[in-house]
C-alpha cells in the first residue's frame, strides 16, 4: 500500500513525477495517510483497466489500474494486480475534483 502523500513526496518538476496545479492546490486538503495504491493478487488479464475491485463483503475495494512487471508475464495463475483504494477515489474526487455526486455513489 501506498499513501496520499507517498504521491507528493515523490512529486517533482519533471515528466512523470510533475502534478497538476489542481493537485498541488488540493495537498492542504488531502488526508496524508489516506491509502492510495494498494496490490491485491486478483485475477486479471490486460484489459481489465479500470474494471471495479471488489471485496469479499461485495463492496467496492477500488479500481483496478495496472499488473506490475510479475503480472506481466503470463495469464495463467494470480498475478499481482494494481488497484488505485476506494478511499483515495473519494478523497481525490472530494477533495481535489469536487464531484461529490460520485463520491456518494461509492459510498
Amino acid at each position: 500500500i501506498t499513501e496520499i502523500a507517498g504521491l507528493y513526496e515523490r512529486a517533482g518538476e519533471d515528466l512523470p513525477f510533475r502534478l497538476p496545479e489542481r493537485w498541488l492546490a488540493a495537498q492542504a486538503k488531502l488526508n496524508p495517510q489516506q491509502p492510495f495504491n494498494l496490490v491485491t493478487t486478483n485475477d486479471a488479464i490486460g484489459g481489465v483497466s479500470g474494471a471495479p475491485l471488489i471485496n469479499k463483503s461485495g463492496e467496492i475495494a477500488g479500481l483496478v489500474f495496472d499488473l506490475n512487471r510479475e503480472g506481466l508475464g503470463g495469464y495463467y495463475a494470480y498475478d499481482p494486480t494494481v488497484s488505485i483504494s476506494v478511499g483515495a477515489l473519494r478523497e481525490v474526487l472530494a477533495k481535489v475534483y469536487g464531484a461529490e455526486r460520485m463520491v456518494e455513489e461509492l459510498r
